[in-house]
């Protein structure tokens, strides 16, 4: 079972707790599997959520719908899901099964997606205790197979773009039935030399929608100790990366801003 450690996701983020100079109260609780998947005439899942820290936590799970608008993920509110027991109490080294109910028809076409979010729910600190309490959010992925599905896999089409201060942005859009995992990928020279950009970061494309991602000045790989980013370079260019599929390449034209 892999073990999830605890990890801050709220506004202020990770990096700004890790640059507090105060102690942070932490510990870990693991969860398996790492994902879900309704296909066929399957309606229930189970999950099994287990506490690797010394002291007891309150957990509450959740079902929300998961959509993408190019920017990134969005979570709303649904009834599509039923969690149960939403909110339990884990005791130390205890476990607790999480069974995920699907209320509504698969669509016809298209997977549906959405997230169980399971998150601690914070306690009261010790009255000694001076320090932050970082409360655990974890985001398990939840995919609905279509109910007449095809012999077809997600279907990725990529574009790119020089925007603005020299800012490269990479567009994945999906155009298939399903998901698509990107493991990671690189942009480089039409010669395939020379390295322009790296995204090495797990990222879901869901079907019907797009990914972007953007490389400012410091995350592109500069061509040589003067040069600016994509200076010297024309294009055409090559993306070369990774998803649940395999190994893949495609060639990608810029356009200027």
């Amino acid at each position: 079972m892999t073990v999830l450690r605890r990890q801050h996701r709220a506004a202020c983020g990770l990096a700004a707790l890790l640059a507090l100079p105060t102690p942070a109260l932490a510990g870990t609780f693991s969860i398996s599997p790492l994902r879900v998947d309704f296909a066929g005439p399957a309606k229930t899942a189970a999950l099994t959520v287990r506490n690797e820290d010394a002291t007891a936590v309150v957990v509450q799970a959740e079902g929300l719908s998961w959509s993408q608008d190019g920017a990134g993920d969005a979570l709303a509110s649904s009834r599509d899901l039923l969690v149960s027991p939403a909110v339990f109490t884990l005791q130390p080294g205890g476990q607790q099964l999480v069974r995920v109910a699907l209320r509504r028809a698969p669509d016809p076409d298209r997977e549906l997606a959405y997230r169980l979010i399971v998150q601690e729910v914070p306690q009261a600190a010790a009255p000694q205790f001076t320090g932050l309490h970082v409360a655990l959010r974890l985001s398990v992925p939840v995919f609905v197979a279509p109910a007449h599905p095809v012999p077809r896999p997600a279907a990725l089409t990529w574009t790119a773009q020089q925007v603005a201060n020299g800012t490269l942005a990479v567009v994945a859009r999906n155009d298939g039935p399903a998901h698509e995992r990107i493991h990671r990928f690189t942009v480089r020279s039409g010669d395939g030399s020379r390295i322009v950009a790296e995204q090495s970061s797990l990222a879901y494309v869901l079907p019907g929608t797009s990914r972007r991602w953007t490389f400012d000045d410091d995350e592109i790989t500069r061509i040589d100790a003067t040069s600016a980013p994509l200076a010297g370079i024309a294009g055409p260019y090559r993306l070369e990366g990774t998803t649940d599929r395999g190994a893949f390449a495609t060639e990608l034209n810029f356009a200027q801003d």
